[in-house]
């Protein structure tokens, strides 16, 4: 990441500006006890309405570097994220960057 990308994200790495999440699960049948098991298949994200691109892009580099930074083994541990609809939550006061401000409303 440059300098101007590390300076935008210290900005921006905190919890108001993070999607929500929910688990998603799904449902198998253990072959040997015929047992039904609930196993964790994903995560569903809440995109945030206010989130202008550049918070978008941001934040997936740092996944990507996250991601990267992975050993094989919790790389293939981790479970994908998928958008599972919209957040309601408001915009926080942030930079104009980051931010889309709500309609009609001006800087």
């Amino acid at each position: 990441m440059t300098a101007t990308q590390r300076q935008y994200a210290s900005e921006v790495l905190y919890m108001d500006y993070m999607s929500s999440e929910d688990s998603d699960y799904e449902e198998t049948e253990d072959p040997i006890t015929g047992e039904t098991e609930r196993k964790l298949a994903c995560y569903k994200t809440k995109k945030l309405t206010w989130e202008k691109t550049s918070l978008t892009n941001l934040k997936y580099k740092l996944d990507r570097a996250y991601h990267n930074s992975l050993s094989s083994h919790a790389r293939a541990m981790s479970k994908p994220r998928q958008v599972g609809g919209l957040s309601a939550r408001p915009a926080p006061e942030g930079p104009s960057w980051a931010v889309r401000k709500p309609d009609g409303e001006t800087d």
